[in-house]
């Protein structure tokens, strides 16, 4: 079923969201998940969400709980919602691997998630974002890792199971760059995500990696701009002072570009606030 964004109304106030916030379940997240609530209230954010890390194949526990502690996880974010003064949402981010669609499909549909963020690590067996793994850079075509990535996230789009695209151009994360033009394969992902009505999420964790640049970048933001695809913000926060960071930088970028909107989930069903 196609999603449809609701525009806001004069009514709605202005609010920040940070979507992106993951709990020790995920075996490389620190510290209380109340606290994280705590923290976000101290910055004036008006809402958040919890969306820990799933994997269906390739597991480890270094990376993301295992699948019978799914039921933990929503029960954990449960009892932080009715302690928090402010809203709490259920999210995923979960893994996207080409040929478990079912699988990942019968997660999302057993449990009670308010949104799902799709995301890309791994490229086959490798691990792209694991700086114990940086040295693949170094053994491949840099400007073929760049198409592969964007290729499965473009399958990824189109697979229909998700809500948001997680850290759209994570593979810049160590500041390996294309020595050619990627832009085709860029705008075919952005005509993917228009096409099956996703939001891109702008994350802010990249300022603090080699990359030192938010994902996505200014470039590829203004193309999901030009196309008027909608964005939420996400900190990829694991302990609870990061949440929120960096989102001065982000908004500002934002409104440079022409945000002034941001999408917010209940049940799978988006709606469109003002910043």
């Amino acid at each position: 079923m196609r999603k449809i964004f609701i525009q806001p109304s004069s009514c709605i106030e202005a609010m920040l969201v940070d979507y992106h916030i993951h709990t020790y379940l995920c075996g490389h997240a620190k510290g209380d998940p109340l606290d994280y609530a705590k923290e976000a209230e101290k910055k004036g954010i008006s809402e958040i969400g919890f969306s820990d890390h799933i994997m269906v194949d390739k597991w480890r526990p270094e990376y993301a709980m295992r699948i019978d502690q799914i039921e933990d996880y929503v029960k954990l974010v449960e009892k932080v919602e009715k302690e928090s003064s402010i809203p709490i949402k259920l999210g995923a981010e979960i893994d996207y691997f080409l040929g478990k669609e079912e699988d990942i499909r019968k997660i999302i549909e057993e449990f009670p998630f308010d949104y799902v963020i799709g995301s890309v690590h791994f490229l086959d067996d490798w691990v792209i974002d694991d700086p114990r793994y940086i040295d693949g850079y170094h053994k491949r075509d840099i400007n073929e890792v760049y198409r592969q990535y964007f290729l499965l996230v473009s399958k990824m789009a189109s697979s229909k199971l998700f809500d948001v695209v997680g850290h759209l151009d994570l593979v810049k994360k160590f500041g390996f760059k294309p020595t050619v033009d990627i832009t085709p394969e860029i705008t075919f992902v952005i005509e993917k995500i228009k096409k099956n009505n996703l939001c891109v999420e702008i994350n802010t964790s990249g300022l603090e990696k080699p990359a030192r640049e938010v994902y996505p970048g200014q470039m590829i933001l203004k193309m999901c701009w030009k196309e008027r695809i909608p964005v939420t913000l996400g900190s990829d926060s694991h302990k609870p002072w990061e949440v929120g960071r960096h989102f001065d930088v982000a908004l500002r970028m934002m409104k440079k570009i022409g945000y002034n909107e941001i999408a917010t989930f209940t049940k799978r069903n988006p709606k469109i606030v003002d910043l």
